[in-house]
């Protein structure tokens, strides 16, 4: 295959790759990478598929970290600190996450309250002291500080 062919295949399989969710340009160079691997293609395809993607704005790591913080505030509720470590995994750069931090609100302890709130039902079965460590360990592994953890613990059992 000539260059011109093996980069409209990078391209083609880079618009598949982009169809189902938005994606980091880290997610697209290594899923680019393994498939050059098996087509041969060189390093310089996948740059060249890359910067094609950028001009077309089909690759911004800010909006990626928009819609992913979008769709775990709406699923999975998840603490700051978990979503930005997260978001490092993704391969979005620290200037990006903080730069969405800094001007997009992400309140803790609402978060917390969504979170918890699918499982208190769940957990009122248990005396108050398990029902507690339940909790604590639910929201524990969500990220969240036990400052938050304590206030949000407070709250439902206040309503109760």
């Amino acid at each position: 295959m000539s260059k011109d062919e093996d980069l409209q295949k990078a391209l083609n399989l880079s618009y598949f790759y982009l169809k189902f969710r938005p994606r980091t340009k880290k997610e697209l160079r290594d899923y680019l990478t393994r498939k050059a691997k098996r087509y041969h293609w060189s390093a310089q395809i996948v740059e060249e598929a890359l910067s094609s993607l950028d001009e077309q704005g089909l690759i911004d790591d800010l909006a990626f970290v928009l819609w992913f913080v979008e769709q775990r505030s709406k699923r999975k509720p998840k603490s700051t600190f978990l979503l930005r470590r997260e978001l490092l995994g993704f391969g979005v750069s620290k200037e990006t996450i903080n730069l969405y931090f800094d001007t997009h609100a992400h309140d803790d302890l609402i978060q917390a309250k969504k979170a918890l709130s699918a499982r208190w039902e769940r957990l009122g079965r248990y005396s108050q002291k398990d029902r507690f460590k339940k909790a604590v360990a639910f929201l524990m592994r969500r990220g969240f500080s036990f400052a938050v953890i304590k206030k949000t613990i407070a709250e439902f059992e206040k309503n109760q």
